[in-house]
């Protein structure tokens, strides 16, 4: 999963490094190798990086709470970062794309 999600997708991705665990959204989806396949067919988003979906999407919110960097490290949670500073990990705009796509994934 994390060839197919973090150089496309995520912004914080440096190639040479791995972190392990990865971001809550490539963690959960690792948990979940049956998606592999639609992960290709996702584009990245433009303008929108949760493809329409709310930040506070109770299902985003799920994946988020699972995540290694959510009490240190994830500024897209972090109320005193402004949305222009910071984005969404890579790992949750692939849910979040999957999710508008319409895929029920049990969050």
């Amino acid at each position: 999963m994390r060839h197919l999600i973090c150089p496309r997708f995520c912004r914080y991705y440096k190639p040479d490094k791995t972190e392990d665990p990865g971001c809550g959204g490539l963690e959960y989806l690792k948990r979940r190798p049956e998606l592999a396949g639609q992960v290709p067919s996702l584009a990245p988003p433009s303008r929108d990086p949760l493809y329409g979906l709310s930040p506070d999407d109770p299902r985003l919110l799920v994946v988020c709470g699972m995540c290694a960097f959510l009490v240190d490290g994830c500024d897209f949670r972090d109320p005193l970062v402004s949305d222009e500073e910071c984005e969404p990990c890579g790992g949750l705009k692939v849910v979040a794309g999957l999710l508008a796509a319409g895929l029920e994934l049990g969050l």
